[in-house]
Parts: structure tokens; C-alpha cells; sequence
């Protein structure tokens, strides 16, 4: 009696391919690596590269979604029409960034009030 457990299925690889044509290797990694980079594969196995806690997993979403977060309600908040608080506080910015993330806010608010006005 044969044993059929031990006898592996042919796996057939499914995956990124690019043709070699005129034996230009170098050409064809290009390519590949253009379809790797596009696909986002490269960064998917630079992720799983090394083993990554299930704590550093969930801290790591947490902050990808506080950034769209931000990132939206800045969208949100450069859309309205109604002015904000006037650059006369910055004293209590310490950093120049936040003085001048909040300036650039300012700017872009009456730039969009001035136009919406003509």
C-alpha cells in the first residue's frame, strides 16, 4: 500500500512575471521592480521581514489613522469660509513650526475669502 500523504501537489507560483527580450536582464529588473513598487509589494515584505509585536501593530493603526484624522479635519477646516483666531497670540506657540503651520492656515483662509469675494 502506497502512502499518498507524503507526496507533495505540484504549487504553482502566482506572482509578478516580466519577459527578458533581446537577453536585456537589466531592463526586464527594471520593469520588475516598477511593478513591485507599484504593487506595493516591496513594502508589504520589508513589513514582515522582521516579527512585529501585536502592541506596535495596533499603536502603528492607531497613528496611521490619527494622521488621516488631522489630515482631514485641516481639509475641513481650510474649506470653511469663517475666519479663525487672529495671529496675535502666537506668544504661547513656542515652536516655530506651529507658528508657522498656523500662519500658513491663516494665509490660505483669507486668500480663499478674497477670491470667493470678487
Amino acid at each position: 500500500m502506497k502512502n499518498t500523504y507524503n507526496k507533495r501537489s505540484p504549487v504553482e507560483i502566482q506572482g509578478a512575471s516580466v519577459q527578458v527580450r533581446n537577453g536585456d536582464v537589466n531592463g526586464a529588473l527594471r520593469k520588475l521592480k516598477k511593478i513591485l513598487d507599484s504593487d506595493d509589494r516591496q513594502k508589504d515584505l520589508a513589513k514582515h521581514e522582521f516579527f512585529e509585536k501585536d502592541s506596535a501593530k495596533r499603536k502603528r493603526a492607531k497613528d496611521q489613522a490619527r494622521k488621516r484624522y488631522l489630515k482631514e479635519k485641516q481639509k475641513r477646516e481650510l474649506g470653511a469660509t469663517s475666519p479663525t483666531n487672529s495671529a496675535s497670540g502666537l506668544r504661547w506657540m513656542k515652536s516655530k513650526r506651529k507658528r508657522r503651520k498656523v500662519l500658513d492656515r491663516e494665509t490660505a483662509l483669507t486668500t480663499m475669502m478674497r477670491k470667493s469675494s470678487r
